[in-house]
């Protein structure tokens, strides 16, 4: 009887040391085996391009730069975009530039990305991305890498592509107005992302989206600053603040003050946010 009680006792114990894992597994956000470094613009802090090597394994291995979203193409000719990871010492960088779904797709890039470690989305403009690699079989790879664990990193428009919808643009002539945002790359689902927010002072940019598209969670991220995306969670790391809005955070301000009080909560560098419980992490 001790005997089966033992190994009942190991069986459970097993099973609550697992249980977490498996709920990780199981959320409408991000469930990849990779992680994601959303940065939200301007000057990038070292410690970012660290993470982004050690994630990959290492500054020797493949690495996919994709400048895509900016129209400076002499930049892009003259690999001006490079130069952020050849000046940190990263030795293995190739470039994936067109404009034209059908070039996406040669071969040679999808066994570029098939080969890579991480992949650098740069800024600009996210709809340029999304015109050029949208729904083709390049951007299937995109999301292969995530599955078999390799990391994507972007800032500016690189960030708001990985989120759910393409905020920015004209929506913020007239935020009174709804505005039919297209689907972004859903990296991470359900979630809208903005950049440059404190900067550039658009802390209640999100606010009528979210309102607007109320199954998504919201998240601006100040420039200098990131939100590193990873198993069922996500951490701030950087100079300035990520906002956080949640419809579900607001519903219960609703309950309990018949209004809501503050649309978005500010975390600092360090805290975080569980996609399961839907709670900050401190």
């Amino acid at each position: 009887m001790n005997k089966k009680l033992g190994i009942s006792i190991s069986f459970l114990f097993a099973f609550l040391c697992f249980a977490p894992l498996l709920k990780a597994q199981d959320n409408p956000f991000f469930n990849y085996k990779g992680k994601l470094i959303i940065v939200g613009g301007g000057s990038m802090p070292d410690s970012l391009f660290t993470f982004f090597a050690n994630y990959c394994g290492g500054k020797d291995q493949p690495v996919v730069y994709i400048p895509t979203a900016t129209s400076d193409e002499e930049y892009i000719k003259t690999g001006g975009h490079l130069v952020k990871f050849t000046s940190r010492g990263f030795t293995n960088l190739s470039t994936i530039h067109t404009r034209d779904k059908a070039i996406a797709d040669d071969p040679k890039n999808i066994a570029l990305i098939r080969n890579a470690k991480g992949i650098f989305f740069g800024g600009g403009d996210q709809d340029l991305i999304a015109a050029a690699y949208g729904g083709t079989q390049l951007y299937k790879e995109f999301i292969a890498l995530l599955e078999r664990g390799g990391v994507i990193m972007g800032t500016s428009a690189g960030a708001t592509i990985m989120g759910s919808l393409l905020v920015g643009g004209d929506a913020r002539k007239d935020l009174t107005k709804p505005f039919p945002f297209q689907p972004a790359f859903s990296f991470v689902k359900n979630m809208a992302i903005d950049q440059h927010v404190l900067v550039r002072n658009r802390q209640f940019d999100l606010i009528p989206v979210i309102e607007r598209y109320p199954p998504n969670i919201g998240v601006a991220i100040d420039e200098s600053t990131a939100i590193i995306v990873e198993a069922g969670k996500f951490k701030v790391w950087g100079l300035s603040y990520a906002l956080l809005f949640d419809p579900l955070d607001w519903a219960q301000q609703q309950k309990e003050w018949g209004k809501v009080m503050k649309p978005f909560k500010m975390l600092g560098s360090g805290q975080g946010y569980d996609f399961n419980t839907r709670k900050i992490l401190k």
